[in-house]
């Protein structure tokens, strides 16, 4: 999700989502009933699609000479900006920026199996 790769997407990612929540809002407010159940589904969904944006993300990454961490970010700029932050004295432990993603489940659990 490229609102997800800069602090600046994700804003006017966010820009666009509030838009379209109003717009939707001001539509229930007009429409008849059998519109109203179909316009709330799609409030809903915009509401739940800003509440992720918003909110921070686990972000795994590498780091150039082997291993890996992760990183609490709204965006990937941040984690990044963070883990370089956080491992800024470390000569072993840097953060690779091409590898920071999105924690699944999967990947995380795959990462975690390195360790058993």
């Amino acid at each position: 999700m490229k609102a997800l790769e800069t602090t600046k997407s994700r804003i006017a990612t966010e820009t666009i989502i509030n838009a379209s929540i109003k717009a939707l809002a001001n539509a229930i407010d007009v429409a008849s009933a059998t519109d109203t159940e179909s316009l709330k589904t799609l409030l809903d969904a915009k509401i739940n699609e800003l509440n992720f944006l918003n909110k921070n993300k686990c972000w795994n990454f590498n780091f150039e000479s082997g291993g890996w961490n992760t990183v609490y970010a709204q965006d990937k700029e941040t984690a990044i900006a963070e883990a370089m932050l956080e491992y800024k004295d470390s000569k072993n432990c840097v953060p690779s920026p091409s590898t920071f993603r999105v924690a699944t489940e999967q990947d995380t659990q795959t990462l975690l199996s390195l360790f058993y």
